[in-house]
């Protein structure tokens, strides 16, 4: 079901369709510096129903995926790079996203 620990599935991420592109490029034009300091890289935009991207800040090494909720909310998942989930947050309104993002991979 896609918890801590377990290998993500990426066939249960996505509850609904999105435009993935779109909200990279709004995150990337809203907050251009603090991605970059993430070293992100490889993004994936998989069916409209996620984003995965790779990640090399001070706190965390692997991948991030962004999925949208039923709710108009986002849920986060930080893996491995082999998939392992390291940590998962729900509930995470737009506003918020680079926020919570940059809190988990960059800062203390």
């Amino acid at each position: 079901m896609n918890n801590v620990g377990e290998k993500i599935d990426i066939q249960k991420i996505g509850e609904r369709s999105f435009d993935t592109k779109d909200l990279l490029v709004n995150i990337r034009r809203g907050a251009f510096w603090t991605v970059a300091s993430w070293g992100a890289h490889a993004f994936v935009f998989h069916k409209d129903q996620f984003v995965r991207f790779m990640v090399q800040g001070r706190k965390h090494h692997g991948h991030v995926y962004i999925a949208l909720g039923w709710d108009d909310t986002f849920t986060l998942y930080f893996t491995t790079s082999r998939g392992k989930i390291k940590e998962k947050m729900e509930m995470i309104y737009v506003d918020m996203l680079i926020e919570t993002i940059d809190n988990y991979v960059e800062t203390d």
